[in-house]
């Protein structure tokens, strides 16, 4: 189990880590994002902003590693982050 509390500062997943499943929830009023690097159909993907009291959880089924995922607490933000190892 990966724990982490995030403020002013980046953390990148790749399938290095392991990580098969995170959870990520936003404590302040300041939102937070998470931003993947796949494409669908030639459509990238965008960054969705995670805002005060949500959470978000992101796997796979299947138990392969994450990658390529980016969680980011901007200043005032805090963002509390769980990750499974696989």
């Amino acid at each position: 189990m990966f724990t982490k509390s995030l403020t002013n500062a980046s953390l990148t997943i790749d399938s290095a880590e392991g990580i098969t499943q995170v959870s990520i929830l936003c404590t302040t009023s300041v939102a937070g994002t998470v931003l993947g690097t796949g494409v669908i159909g030639g459509t990238s993907s965008g960054a969705l902003n995670i805002a005060e009291n949500t959470s978000l959880t992101l796997g796979a089924s299947s138990g392969f590693p994450i990658t390529g995922l980016t969680i980011n607490a901007p200043s005032g933000c805090i963002l509390e982050i769980t990750g499974s190892l696989g």
